[in-house]
């Protein structure tokens, strides 16, 4: 979650990394710089070098640790040791970015680390020792990744990359690589425990002892799960050896775990311990009951009771009728009757706190968990006496925005009361926070299955009103929307263009690129989250495209295709199909050889990232241009591909399903590439892998087939990347081509699978990962298979669309992957929904890359 918050500091509308914050507040840097020694910044680091170093490019990395309010005595310390020893060093450059490296939810890989130090083999030991000596009596927060050095509180070490070397992932991503003792690439693993690479020995580390089997006990309490690891330390159920009793524990990491206030992991939860103890005593049926509190190591552990039952966000997702297929009226009637009675049972558990002068401070859906015998508020880290200072740390949309106007001292529980009841009809938090009004569009969407009861409505719109139309005056209204849907959606496309041409202003757009975070973690050219999607986009749909980007994507294409990864919509293969698009053939074709004969295509057949996606590109330069190579380039894809006996290990993770990922996908490009070369035995080939993903499909209680994402996950999703909708694409064209192509499995499990496609209501507004990829689905399936049905389902579902938009200076935008800042990119901002209507509205085939 932190990685969502990370990016969405830098700018307050769009996602940008944490480094481009405008002004990061305190900064760090030695007091004393000896001669020579000069400083760079890079992302949130600040490195130290000297001309007459020289840092290797790997070996044992020194890693210095810091409390916050010791951090520049701790730094100079480093520095002067660095210094003397000629060892190259970096720091965190600002207290903001210590902020976040050890707040409570931060990424652990990264926990406690504040200095990076680089010696050579010779000096690594000599360092360590002399920094173990000056920085005696010191502590700092353990460094997860690393091994602590003999009984230093501050100094760790571990083997790996001090200069990068990445290996490309698939997705765009780049893994760090270190040579193992044996002279071999392998990954530089850097996780949350001490591993060495193959071959290389610890001579630092004393013998170890013999290891513990079965598994771990503290205090008496054998660890039976880890329910929730974190920065701050970990949440467990366990069993008391001595009774047999279940228990929760919560564990403290010392000097881990930082909130905005500075305090830490181990500062909260004496003081929950404590207000724990008070509510027992004054209200025993308001609180989970405290058990013990002791330290073990260097941390500290709360135990109470153990509240078996479901937090309340997965109670919602396992039961509201929205997200699920073919629900009735009576099916809706009968979950507004449940969250009545959840809230009734919240409002008793909340009165018991209030009345023994307590406000609860955090009142989200995780802290509430629904048990048969009631509802249970716990994590009382928030907690406090009625009138003592409010502890400030609510969940995004559960707590009231700065600035909100509230009164009385249980406020805060009372907005986190009217926004659990907002979940419970559907999470549009984000949105109705920016934009109240859309609550006449959300009303307008759940009441079509059922009413919402007034009271429960009144419940989750107190502190929202819906007739505040500020940002909503260029939305077709509800009633338009049910009266002249095609009209409406038509003028809402417009918004949506004007929203998306507003953010891709070509002035701003090398510091403020409108896509989500994993845009910045891979690359800014790619379909999926970069500038080939947005000008897909605008290109298909008749956009005028601004003056310098289709330039600004050519010469980028060109000089970084040897950087980049082969894929459709992660790489150069779609960058090369929107270059042909766009009529620029000789690039096109220099970006495609650069994906053809990329070493990833060895490991990676899928349709997303893989050879099965290049195939596509190549198919599509082969119909541009009719040169016979770049037919030749997908029989190549093909050949290997059904030539591969196991095709699973090629796929994404966990035997993953799906159109970019799985089987679906791949089936899709050997349905074109039989139509191109008029041989079958791909179309029958790709059959096959369609019968082996719908092998994986799970039955929902209705009779609709959903699909996970992989083997490690058991919910049904009905998304376009991962889910009933991107099967649907598959399956519809292998069922709508010659007879030979699909058969009986195929044509009776697609309306099966369609049938969880037709909803109104995601969490998301996108194509790849929300509502407009169903959309999307659903149109693509009338025009193939000419179905009314599915047509005027599409039209419905796209108009389910208008709730999540939030009018900006120009036409309308759209809260990006994680709701909290706007985006534009095809994965799940304006691009995709842009493109999703011009499908609904115009049915032109072959959208989203799928050469029809």
């Amino acid at each position: 979650m932190l990685g969502f918050h990370s990016y969405a500091q830098a700018d307050p509308e769009f996602y940008a990394p944490l480094s481009w914050l405008p002004d990061p507040g305190r900064r760090f840097a030695p007091r004393s710089v000896s001669d020579g020694w000069t400083s760079a910044t890079h992302d949130v680091w600040t490195r130290w070098t000297h001309p007459d170093v020289v840092t290797p490019d790997q070996g044992w990395k020194v890693h210095v640790s810091a409390r916050l309010e010791r951090a520049d005595l701790v730094l100079d310390t480093v520095a002067r040791a660095c210094h003397a020893e000629r060892v190259a060093f970096k720091h965190l450059s600002a207290e903001v970015f210590f902020l976040f490296m050890h707040h409570k939810h931060g990424p652990r890989p990264q926990a406690g680390k504040f200095c990076a130090l680089y010696p050579d083999e010779r000096s690594a030991l000599r360092l360590m020792e002399r920094l173990a000596g000056e920085l005696a009596g010191e502590e700092g927060p353990y460094v997860l990744s690393d091994r602590r050095f003999r009984d230093s509180r501050t100094v760790y070490y571990r083997y790996g990359a001090f200069e990068a070397r990445g290996g490309l992932r698939a997705d765009g991503g780049r893994e760090s690589l270190v040579r193992d003792g044996y002279g071999r690439d392998v990954t530089d693993s850097r996780g949350v425990s001490f591993t060495l690479p193959p071959g290389i020995g610890d001579p630092f580390a004393k013998p170890a002892g013999r290891p513990r089997n079965g598994p771990p006990v503290i205090h008496g309490y054998e660890i039976v799960q880890v329910l929730q690891p974190s920065n701050a330390g970990g949440a467990y159920e366990a069993k008391d050896t001595r009774t047999g009793r279940t228990v929760f524990i919560k564990e403290a990491r010392a000097h881990n775990g930082l909130y905005w206030d500075r305090s830490t992991a181990v500062e909260r939860l004496r003081r929950e311990h404590g207000v724990l103890t008070e509510v027992y005593q004054a209200a025993p049926d308001a609180c989970p009951q405290p058990l013990d509190y002791f330290q073990e190591w260097e941390h500290e552990f709360l135990v109470t009771e153990f509240v078996a039952g479901t937090p309340l966000h997965t109670w919602a997702a396992l039961h509201s009728p929205l997200i699920q297929a073919g629900r009735t009226s009576a099916d809706f009637d009968a979950y507004y009757g449940e969250c009545e009675r959840v809230l009734a049972e919240l409002d008793q558990a909340l009165a018991r706190l209030h009345g023994a002068g307590f406000r609860f401070g955090d009142l989200n859906p995780r802290n509430v968990m629904v048990t048969p015998d009631g509802v249970r508020l716990v994590d009382f880290e928030s907690c406090t006496h009625r009138d003592a200072p409010l502890i400030p740390m609510g969940a995004d949309g559960y707590a009231p925005p700065a600035g909100f106007p509230l009164s009385g001292p249980f406020a805060w529980d009372e907005y986190g009361l009217s926004a659990i009841a907002l979940l419970l009809v559907m999470p549009m938090h984000a949105v109705v926070r920016r934009s109240p009004g859309n609550l006449r569009w959300l009303r307008r969407d759940v009441g079509k299955h059922a009413p919402v009861p007034a009271a429960l409505w009144r419940r989750a719109t107190r502190f929202h009103d819906e007739r505040d139309t500020a940002r909503t005056g260029s939305l077709p209204a509800p009633g338009e929307l049910d009266e002249r849907p095609r009209e409406s959606l038509a003028r809402f496309a417009d918004e949506v263009r004007l929203g998306l041409m507003d953010m891709i202003d070509a002035e701003r757009l090398d510091r403020n690129f409108p896509t989500v975070p994993r845009g910045f973690e891979t690359n800014l050219l790619c379909v999926a989250y970069g500038l080939a999607g947005i000008l897909h986009a605008l290109h298909v749909t008749g956009s005028a495209i601004p003056a310098g980007l289709a330039e600004r994507l050519r010469t980028r294409a060109v000089d970084h295709a040897g950087d980049l990864p082969p894929g459709l919509h992660t790489g150069t293969a779609g960058v090369a199909w929107v270059l042909a698009d766009l009529g620029l053939h000789d690039e096109a074709g220099d970006v495609l050889a650069h994906a053809a004969r990329h070493p990833i295509l060895e490991r990676t057949t899928t349709l997303g990232e893989g050879r099965a996606g290049v195939g596509m590109a190549a198919l599509r330069m082969h119909r541009g241009t009719d040169q016979a190579r770049f037919l030749d380039l997908a029989v190549t894809a093909g050949e290997a591909i059904v030539r591969t006996d196991d095709l699973r290990p090629t796929l994404g993770p966990g035997n993953a399903r799906g159109l970019l990922h799985g089987r679906a996908g791949i089936a899709l490009f050997l349905h074109r590439l039989s139509a191109a070369t008029g041989n079958d035995r791909y179309a029958h080939a790709g059959r096959r892998l369609l019968h082996e993903e719908l092998d994986l499909a799970i039955e929902l209680p209705d009779g609709a087939l959903s699909f996970s994402d992989s083997d490690q996950t058991h919910r049904g999703l009905p998304y376009l990347f991962s889910g009933s909708a991107g099967v649907a694409l598959a399956l519809s064209r292998y069922a709508a081509g010659p007879d030979d192509f699909g058969d009986a499995r195929i044509t009776t499990a697609l309306p099966r699978v369609l049938s969880d496609v037709r909803k109104n209501c995601c969490a998301f507004p996108g194509l790849y990962c929300g509502l407009a990829g169903l959309a999307f689905a659903l149109a693509d399936h009338a025009e193939l298979m000419d179905d009314p049905r599915s047509a005027d389902a599409a039209l419905d579902v796209a108009t389910g669309l208008v709730k999540y938009a939030v009018g900006g200076r120009r036409g309308v935008r759209f809260l990006g992957e994680g709701s909290l800042r706007f985006s534009g990119e095809l994965w799940s901002g304006g691009a995709g929904i842009l493109l999703a209507l011009h499908r609904v509205l115009n049915r032109p085939a072959g959208h989203f890359l799928l050469l029809d």
